[in-house]
C-alpha cells in the first residue's frame, strides 16, 4: 500500500513541478500563471495537452519543442523530477504523520523560489509573502520547527525566522 501512495505522490508531484516551471518562467516577467495555456516561449505555439506529460514528454521530444525544434531547457523535466521525488520521499519520511500535509506546500513553494532566484536572483513577493503567511499560520504543525510537536515552540522559531529574514 505505501509504494501505491508514494507512486501516486511521485505522479502528482511531476504535475506540481510541471505547473511549477510555469511559475518559474512566468512570475519573473509578472505574467499571469493561468492564462493562455502552456506554449513554446520560442515560436509561441500552444503546447498540446499529449506533449505536456511531465518528464515524458520531454524524452519523447528528445528536448525539443514539436512546432520549431527549440531546445527545451534540461531546467524543466528536472524540476518536475525534483519535485516528484521530494513529494515522494517526504511520504516516505512523514508516513501518515498529518505534518506531512504542511510540508507539501513548502516543497512546492521553495522548489519555485530556489530555481527563480537561481536563474534571476529575484524572490517574487507573489511567492514570499503568502509563503511566509503560511508558514507563520502553520509553524505549529511544521515537522522541522516543531520536531516535539509542542504548539508554541514552532510559532515561535517561525515568527524568528520571519523577523531575521525581513531584516536580511
Amino acid at each position: 500500500m505505501s509504494y501505491l501512495v508514494g507512486g501516486f505522490l511521485f505522479l502528482l508531484g511531476s504535475i506540481i513541478g510541471s505547473f511549477l516551471n510555469v511559475c518559474i518562467h512566468r512570475m519573473p516577467n509578472r505574467e499571469s500563471v493561468v492564462r493562455p495555456r502552456s506554449f513554446c516561449p520560442s515560436c509561441r505555439k500552444t503546447v498540446a495537452a499529449y506533449d505536456n506529460i511531465p518528464i515524458l514528454s520531454f524524452l519523447i521530444l528528445q528536448g525539443k519543442c514539436r512546432s520549431c525544434s527549440w531546445k527545451i531547457p534540461l531546467r524543466y523535466p528536472l524540476v518536475e523530477l525534483a519535485t516528484a521525488c521530494l513529494f515522494a520521499g517526504g511520504y516516505l519520511w512523514f508516513r501518515a504523520d498529518p505534518r506531512f500535509a504542511v510540508f507539501l506546500p513548502f516543497v512546492g513553494i521553495c522548489v519555485a523560489l530556489f530555481v527563480i532566484d537561481a536563474e534571476h536572483q529575484l524572490l517574487p513577493d507573489l511567492l514570499t509573502l503568502p509563503g511566509t503567511a503560511i508558514g507563520l499560520v502553520l509553524s505549529p504543525w511544521n515537522p522541522i520547527l516543531n520536531p516535539d510537536g509542542e504548539f508554541l515552540a514552532g510559532m515561535k522559531w517561525a515568527a524568528v525566522g520571519a523577523v531575521v529574514g525581513a531584516a536580511v
